[in-house]
């Protein structure tokens, strides 16, 4: 109905009353159009919230809006975004006619096959990242011909295309692709050529027996990323994208339990498999207590850290709540120093020994924390849902301290709260701050039950509508166009036969008219 009513307006007859005469021409306007699908966002310090358009072009954003300065984005699929800084919101009001008028976005088309058979690649990732930067990032995916179009926000200018994770192939990219705003560039088609592979087995050095769900990396004589992997419940690993005839490290990460390991030197081919077997060796055990050095109590969700004398094998911990801590991976027979820290607080331990598969234990580690109470509780809506991530903040005259609230709503703050009364507060987004006055501490104690219920915080609403001049088409002229523009011309020349014929049937013809 928009191309129609449009094109309906192009042409048309103008009949001069000042000479009585009559013109033919053609009259281009531009209605504009509403936009039904974009997507608005606002965001700034204070809050994050969206909306979609509506068949009227219009939206609301109505959650998530805190009292402040919003930047505020409107994207549509064939256009170019578009960005409205420091729009001001107060919660419980509206602020209203937020407008966007987005202009049609270049685009990029083609097709992603095979080299040698023509084969069409599926599921390809297609990338167009501007050649001068500026943040322009824009991609799609083949369909099951090969074919891509990226058709969203490209701005004229020059782009880098890249084809990339093809399960089987070598990631491909072509430079200098120019773009015009409103105009499609077809025809940028890429052949990739087959991957290389790399598989094999995983297992204990000792027992032979298969390592499942291990991390394996495959990276190229530069250290450059390749490929990466896990292994299955038989050990087997297999990387069989983006290796190109080239030579290859393979590496065993972080393995639980094990020393990590790399084999080096893996010759690879282009469209062939080449083996490479991994065996790890079990790594040492380093086990033991942190305490706090004053009262002599466990310092919970301390981190520990081993590392060996040329920095070789290095492995961590933190301790749990009773101050304990065991580094179980990567650990080879070394002599290593052990750092612990918590907070601001920080201590190390030189000339630990460790022997591989083997247990060193006892190796205790104390920290100068100022002795702190703790005070304890549970963060949730009216509802009684947990809220995680609420910030939750102590503060009074014997000092200050804070945490977050974990996937329970749970929070425990116990740093920085000398014996004394505090206020509580806590915070999340999209709810109001509440408060707890007159909170007791003593040091070395538990304050428990400390909880808060938060209200919903009353969202100020961005409003507006979003539209466009002319239509996004996937090219122009297009045959709706071509079809109804051929209509326009026939009805001109009706108009100007009828208006010929009625001047010469006319019983005044001849005769200038008034």
């Amino acid at each position: 109905m928009v191309l129609i009513s449009f094109l309906a307006s192009i042409s048309v007859l103008t009949l001069s009353s000042s000479s009585k005469t009559v013109f033919l021409g053609v009259v281009y306007a531009s209605p504009l159009i509403p936009l039904e699908g974009a997507i608005v966002t606002a965001s700034g310090p204070e809050g994050h919230g969206s909306a979609w358009t509506d068949s009227s072009g219009q939206y609301s954003i109505t959650k998530g809006l805190m009292t402040g300065n919003y930047t505020v984005t409107a994207s549509a699929e064939g256009y170019l975004d578009a960005k409205i800084e420091d729009v001001a919101v107060t919660e419980g009001l509206e602020t209203s006619n937020v407008d966007f008028l987005l202009d049609i976005s270049g685009g990029i088309s083609g097709e992603i096959t095979e080299v040698g058979t023509g084969s069409p690649l599926q599921s390809v990732l297609v990338t167009a990242e501007s050649s001068v930067g500026g943040g322009i990032y824009e991609s799609a995916f083949t369909d099951v011909n090969g074919d891509y179009l990226i058709n969203t926000n490209l701005v004229t200018g020059t782009y880098n295309i890249t084809a990339s994770y093809a399960t089987g192939h070598i990631t491909k990219d072509i430079s200098g692709i120019a773009v015009t705003a409103g105009i499609e560039t077809k025809n940028v088609d890429l052949d990739l050529e087959k991957s290389g592979i790399i598989s094999g087995t995983v297992t204990d050095s000792v027992s032979s027996a298969p390592l499942p769900d291990i991390s394996i990396a495959v990276s190229d004589a530069g250290g450059a990323f390749g490929g990466f992997a896990f292994t299955n419940s038989s050990g087997g690993y297999r990387v069989d994208t983006n290796l190109a005839t080239g030579t290859y490290n393979v590496s065993a990460l972080f393995p639980e339990g094990y020393i990590s390991k790399e084999v080096s030197g893996i010759a690879v081919t282009a469209g062939s498999e080449t083996t490479a077997d991994l065996a790890l060796d079990s790594s040492g055990i380093i086990s033991g207590r942190v305490t706090a050095t004053s009262s002599g109590q466990p310092v919970a969700e301390a981190s520990v850290v081993a590392f060996s004398g040329d920095f070789a094998y290095f492995g961590s911990a933190e301790t749990n709540a009773t101050g304990y801590y065991r580094i179980l991976s990567g650990l080879g027979t070394e002599t290593y120093t052990l750092y612990a820290s918590f907070g601001s607080a920080f201590n190390t331990t030189m000339g630990v020994e460790v022997v591989a598969g083997s247990e060193t234990s006892n190796v205790d580690m104390q920290l100068d924390i100022t002795p702190s109470g703790t005070i304890t509780g549970r963060v949730t809506n009216t509802t009684g849902s947990p809220i995680e991530g609420a910030f939750v903040f102590a503060e009074g005259p014997a000092g200050s301290g804070d945490a977050q609230t974990d996937s329970n709503g749970d929070y425990s703050i116990s740093i920085g709260l000398g014996t004394g009364t505090y206020t509580v507060n806590a915070s999340a987004t999209g709810y109001s701050m509440v408060s707890v006055t007159g909170v007791s501490v003593t040091v070395n104690q538990v304050t428990p039950n400390v909880d808060f219920q938060l209200p919903t915080a009353p969202s100020g609403i961005i409003s507006g509508t979003v539209e466009a001049e002319f239509p996004a088409v996937p090219e122009f002229p297009h045959p709706l166009f071509v079809f109804l523009f051929a209509v326009s011309i026939v009805a001109v020349a009706f108009a100007k036969l009828r208006a010929t014929r009625r001047k010469a049937l006319s019983p005044l013809a001849g005769t200038p008219a008034f």
